[in-house]
């Protein structure tokens, strides 16, 4: 995957974990505020890892 994949994920991620956060209740039917939390928390620390992995593919893509 190119650099630029990566970090498009990165943003989906959190994107996401900020929609299970805010509204989880509502957009994916979570029993609880709790749940919901928990869920966005889960997603966003993916977000990470997505932007680690995006800066090691452009630090390839430069060398090669």
């Amino acid at each position: 995957m190119t650099s630029s994949n990566w970090y498009l994920l990165m943003i989906g991620a959190i994107f996401i974990a900020v929609i299970a956060f805010v509204f989880g209740t509502i957009v994916f039917n979570y029993e609880s505020e709790q749940q919901a939390r928990e869920v966005g928390i889960f997603i966003g620390l993916w977000a990470p890892t997505f932007g680690m992995l995006g800066t090691r593919a452009l630090i390839m893509e430069q060398k090669s």
